[in-house]
């Protein structure tokens, strides 16, 4: 799957080595690779230089990884084990040294002459890595997390800016890391948060970090036409279609304003000519939109006028609709309703025009940023809507770009305002720094403890980051780099790279969402996997994102499999949940999952529990005879 994502002149293809099977075979092969792993940081030479002290041995030991991975047969990790030998799959943060130790230890079960010399012989000064991660989380994250656990990052809703409660029920609950995302609200609000937060660590005596997310340049549907807006009101039915009661519309004229308790009806604003002769029993009929004949039935009338009526079938308004009083002259009407935001309904085949001008028509999409057509090429796939509809590129001029819907449901898939659109195929190159984020730079460099980059995608995007932070003198601020595209996954080590040319802490972030989008949701798990053994062999933090406990933090009660994701989230150094009506409770459940695996993130020595009670559990023997 993941090969599909390169260019096909870099596709490895089926090697062979044969000589895998025999113990000098495999000795040659294992030290190949030591000479690649070696070579690499020759060829690397003036990219070692830029890196930053700190992180020196880190930068090796990536290009380790490197060259490692580009040279490996895949049959060897099958071999070494067959020898009972390290098959050097869980050693991506000390890799050299954990060869060098495979060799030694191959030599010497076979009988072979020794290749080691007294340099690698004396072994890894840190065999596990884990000190320098260990190091580097409580840097990036501020020594919030419990030893050994995953940190937790919770996206803080607007709310909170006027509930200062809720910061302190989320620090109490295991919250370690309070983010803001820049790509919504204002400073105002941001100042807001950012007070809750330390008001809430001072109330709870908890730590808690504090991380701004720059928006970026993100690719958008631009304003459709508005359109009539249309209000529905349905009875309930039974399982069979029958209806079990009425619909109730609350007809609210003008200055009426109906009581909270009679929110569970349908709110419709109408004018009401001679609306006193109505009274309980009486019926208005009239055409809905579909143009279909209803009865209304007034049910009740409020003191300020509010009509209660009821409809045993589905009727759809919109404004100007008159309904008539049977028998008598009253008369009522449908007032202006507020447009709605336009949509279009997209199906298999259709053409679509994607332009920077303001909305031109049903044949016609306006997106943001249409800088981005000088990248686009014939061929080449666009998605809209987190991947829902799936287009084609045939045309691009330096104003409008022509596709051909090639997926969609069926009976078309709609698709509104403000709505995202992806070019996994191309190489954008526009900049991960927009002036807006330039803006909110300011702000975060006043208030933040570390700052998440959106869509950075190369290395100049890192350099320009650098340069905004240190134009503010904060140099030393720490930065998560958002993996959210296809063309930052694939320059992931060299992004790594350009970001240990500094001093201050960096950290990865698996930003799922828009990555599942460019790549292709059934590559994600591998590719997840692979950005974490990546940071791991980087000694760089890594966060784990997107949908975590997504639906325990809406509708109270987690799902099977987001249990599962929750517990395998807790490989990674930290957790983002999104925001939800039920995010404490949710925050408190990642809480116990990650703690709770804690242990077995760095110790595998507990006891099976199944294996404990297996005895136990037997039905006892039958006697013989």
């Amino acid at each position: 799957m993941r090969d599909a994502l390169l260019p096909s002149a870099f596709v490895p293809g089926p090697s062979s080595c044969p000589g895998l099977d025999q113990a000098r075979g495999l000795r040659e092969t294992l030290l190949a690779l030591k000479t690649a792993m070696q070579r690499i940081e020759v060829e690397e030479a003036e990219c070692l230089e830029a890196i930053h002290e700190t992180y020196g041995v880190s930068a090796r030991n990536l290009l380790h990884f490197i060259g490692f991975h580009r040279h490996a047969h895949p049959g060897l990790p099958q071999a070494l084990r067959q020898r009972g030998l390290c098959a050097l799959v869980d050693c991506d943060a000390h890799l050299l040294p954990s060869l060098e130790a495979v060799i030694r230890a191959l030599e010497a079960l076979e009988g072979l002459d020794s290749s080691a010399d007294d340099a690698s012989a004396a072994g890894p000064a840190d065999p596990s890595g884990q000190a320098v991660l260990h190091d580097r989380c409580d840097r990036l994250f501020r020594a919030v997390a419990a030893e050994g656990a995953a940190g937790i990052m919770v996206t803080l809703p607007a709310e909170a800016a006027e509930h200062p409660s809720l910061i302190e029920d989320l620090l109490e609950a295991g919250m370690t890391m309070a983010r803001i995302n820049c790509a919504h609200d204002d400073p105002a609000v941001w100042a807001l948060l950012v007070a809750g937060v330390k008001r809430a660590r001072a109330a709870t005596g908890r730590l808690c970090a504090i991380a701004m997310d720059l928006a970026g340049p993100k690719l958008r549907t631009g304003p459709l036409a508005p359109q009539p807006a249309v209000i529905r009101a349905r009875p309930v039915r039974d399982r069979l279609g029958r209806p079990l009661r009425p619909v109730r519309i609350l007809a609210v004229p003008p200055g009426a304003s109906p009581a909270a308790e009679e929110a569970d009806g349908v709110l419709l604003p109408v004018r009401l000519k001679k609306g006193k002769r109505l009274k309980v029993g009486d019926r208005l009929r009239g055409r809905d939109a579909s143009f279909r004949w209803r009865t209304l039935s007034v049910g009740g009338r409020r003191p300020d006028g509010t009509l209660l009526l009821l409809c045993d079938k589905a009727c759809h308004f919109i404004s100007g609709l008159v309904f008539h009083q049977r028998k008598g002259k009253a008369r009522l009407v449908v007032e202006p309703l507020p447009p709605v935001s336009g949509e279009r309904r997209l199906r298999v085949g259709d053409t679509l025009r994607l332009t920077a001008e303001p909305d031109q028509g049903p044949d016609t999409l306006p997106c943001s940023l249409s800088e981005v057509f000088f990248d686009l090429r014939i061929g080449e796939r666009v998605f809209f809507d987190d991947g829902r509809i799936t287009a084609v590129i045939l045309g691009v001029t330096a104003r409008e770009l022509l596709v051909e819907i090639t997926a969609a449901q069926g009976s078309g898939s709609r698709l509104r305002s403000d709505k995202g659109i992806n070019f996994p195929d191309s190489d954008l190159r526009m900049p991960a720094l927009t002036a807006k984020d330039s803006e909110d730079l300011v702000f975060a460099g006043e208030h933040a403890d570390m700052i998440s980059y959106s869509f950075v995608r190369r290395e100049s995007d890192i350099h320009a980051l650098r340069q905004g932070l240190e134009a503010q003198g904060r140099q030393d601020l720490a930065v998560i780099l958002k993996i959210e595209t296809r063309q930052a996954f694939l320059n992931l080590p060299r992004l790594l790279l350009a970001a240990m040319a500094h001093g201050a802490p960096v950290g990865v972030m698996i930003a799922r969402g828009d990555l599942a989008v460019e790549c292709g949701w059934e590559a994600l798990a591998a590719i997840q996997e692979e950005i974490l053994r990546i940071c791991a062999a980087a000694h760089v933090p890594c966060i784990w994102a997107t949908e975590v406990l997504d639906a325990m933090a809406h509708r109270v009660r987690p799902t099977r499999a987001e249990i599962t994701d929750a517990a395998m989230a807790a490989r990674a150094d930290a957790v983002l949940l999104n925001k939800g009506p039920n995010i404490t409770a949710a925050v408190r459940v990642l809480e116990g999952l990650i703690t709770g695996d804690a242990v077995g993130r760095n110790e595998r020595d507990e006891p099976l529990i199944s294996c404990l009670a297996f005895r136990s559990n037997c039905d006892e023997p039958a006697p013989f005879g």
